[in-house]
């Protein structure tokens, strides 16, 4: 085994800057977040499906329903909801503001990752389907309520 010994220099004028922030929010806080925005989004859906006469998106896209083409997709969304609240609860403490502002801009930019790049590949159907702005309303709620559950969160040491 290896020892390594730091030589003493004599007294620290100059604080040492830690590269790790003292208090950061739990992980649980970023999969909790995530799944409760995953779950906004899908509400979004069906009220818009519903006020709007459309139908939800999916169904649209499929002639008939393949259930387990849905749970699947379900349970896809979800990995992917916790996921992202998790890299959020990471990330957030070295970001500099507040949580709310970062959550806004995640939930504008994954819309526009979503719109350009996942749909085409994973369901190019599906782009035809898919009413822009209120997919773009259901990634902000995402957002929001990511970023409104991880701020309630109390930050708990890092070690």
């Amino acid at each position: 085994m290896i020892s390594i010994k730091r030589a003493s220099m004599g007294p620290v004028s100059e604080p040492v800057e830690e590269s790790v922030p003292a208090l950061v929010y739990p992980y649980r806080a970023g999969l909790a977040g995530g799944a409760i925005g995953g779950m906004a989004m899908i509400a979004i859906t069906i009220v818009y499906s519903i006020l709007s006469g459309r139908g939800i998106w999916l169904l649209e896209t499929l002639s008939e329903l393949n259930v387990t083409v849905l749970i699947a997709g379900l349970l896809l969304h979800a990995v992917i909801s916790m996921g992202l609240g998790f890299v959020f609860t990471l990330l957030l403490p070295t970001l500099p503001g507040s949580p709310i502002i970062w959550s806004l801009t995640i939930g504008a930019l994954l819309w526009w990752l979503a719109g350009t790049i996942a749909l085409p590949l994973l369901n190019p159907r599906m782009v035809e389907a898919v009413d822009m702005p209120t997919f773009l309303i259901a990634h902000l709620a995402y957002g929001l309520v990511l970023g409104g559950w991880i701020a309630r969160t109390p930050k708990v040491r890092a070690e």
